[in-house]
């Protein structure tokens, strides 16, 4: 499929996953099954087995915006909210049928305490998730819609077959039209 979430492609995950099939408990859920609902407490975290997570958040005029996605083999959660055990400013939603590793608060951070290994990865896992919202938020304003389309296409190819054309316009921050308008400006060049 390729890296939705460029931040997979620049971190060794192997240590956390193989933290969440040691000590995770497994939760299935059903497409369309909150992971997280807006105002919960954020008391656990995820890695998806399999499947597809949004995140959305609803405007002061109702209106809802995906702003991130999650795959297979990738984390589940808001991280900073889990390790502030904030409540959750998303809703957290199966897109598909899906599997994930589940770990308490207390369960992460004594991986974190485990040695200095651990406290290096889990500072690099902020790091780079930091990095990645920093990014997202400047290409926001630097790039046209039509570059953030063409980016992510580049980095994701098969995501217009993953998930729906309304949300992919959502996530680039147009209307469904104006994202049709551009895939049949790329059509034609």
């Amino acid at each position: 499929m390729g890296q939705f979430n460029e931040y997979m492609e620049r971190l060794d995950f192997s240590v956390f996953k193989k933290i969440f099939i040691e000590k995770g408990r497994i939760r299935r859920y059903k497409k369309n099954e909150y992971f997280l609902n807006k105002g919960d407490k954020h008391s656990y975290i995820g890695f998806i087995l399999d499947g597809t997570f949004r995140y959305t958040c609803i405007d002061n005029n109702g209106n809802e915006h995906v702003v991130a996605y999650n795959f297979s083999n990738e984390p589940l959660g808001n991280y900073s909210a889990f390790q502030k055990k904030e409540y959750a400013l998303l809703d957290i939603q199966a897109v598909t049928d899906s599997a994930v590793y589940l770990l308490s608060h207390s369960d992460v951070n004594e991986f974190y305490s485990s040695n200095m290994e651990a406290q290096q990865q889990g500072r690099i896992l902020a790091e780079e998730l930091l990095y990645v919202a920093w990014n997202n938020i400047i290409s926001a304003y630097r790039a046209t819609p039509e570059e953030r389309y063409k980016e992510l296409l580049q980095r994701c190819p098969d995501l217009p077959n993953l998930i729906t054309l309304k949300e992919l316009a959502s996530y680039i921050m147009v209307t469904p039209e104006t994202l049709s308008r551009i895939r049949k400006r790329i059509l034609l060049e």
